[in-house]
């Protein structure tokens, strides 16, 4: 299901790694009530390198790149 959820530099969820029967899942949790039909999206946090790459997420104050 992750495949289908997007980066935002203002997203409405965030992640954390949790173990559960001695395995990491990397979870989803809403940062604030989500509105039915509304895209789901999280900060996908890439490290710096220096290959950029831009970001298209198109809200406001958007960092432009998503490393």
């Amino acid at each position: 299901i992750a495949r289908f959820t997007n980066h935002s530099c203002q997203p409405n969820c965030f992640t954390r790694t949790v173990t559960a029967n001695g395995k990491n899942h990397i979870m989803l949790f809403a940062k604030r009530i989500i509105d039915r039909g509304e895209e789901i999206t999280y900060d996908y946090l890439f490290p710096i390198e220096e290959k950029k790459i831009p970001c298209n997420c198109g809200a406001q104050g958007c960092k432009e790149w998503m490393n």
